[in-house]
């Protein structure tokens, strides 16, 4: 009985590093209609928009994949290599919401861990479809 009650909690753990609260700020988060306004009028202050997770590619976004995988890191570095630490990126996944998508907060944290001041978490409450796709937002 020990052991059973042992593996369960073990599991419980688990699953709260991936469920854990955001990390991010309100005004950490970038509405679904300012990224695509900027997307569609090539706005000059245009963020670097990094897809996070398996889900459907932003017009513009570079699909680094999900941000749980241990090659994460090496493949967003490549990326930023060149970057001021003050030029707009977002993050997406849009698996599901923003808030309990287990992609977004490893890679919001490893962003501001590199010093990326101005990173922000694209708003996708219920997730990339509902959020984005079905409002007609561009997509690749």
């Amino acid at each position: 009985m020990k052991l059973i009650a042992i593996i369960l909690l073990s599991g419980f753990g688990a699953l709260s590093t991936y469920f854990q609260a955001p990390t991010w700020k309100k005004e950490q988060l970038m509405s679904t209609v300012d990224l695509s306004t900027k997307i569609k009028t090539n706005a000059k202050d245009k963020p670097l928009i990094f897809n996070v997770g398996p889900m459907e590619n932003i017009k513009g976004a570079i699909a680094i994949g999900a941000a749980t995988n241990a090659t994460f890191g090496s493949k967003i570095s490549g990326y930023l290599t060149m970057e001021s630490k003050t030029k707009p990126i977002v993050v997406y996944c849009g698996c599901c919401s923003y808030a309990s998508c287990p992609n977004i907060k490893p890679a919001f944290d490893y962003l501001i861990a590199q010093g990326f001041k101005n990173t922000k978490v694209l708003e996708l409450p219920d997730g990339i479809k509902p959020d984005w796709v079905a409002k007609g937002y561009p997509t690749e």
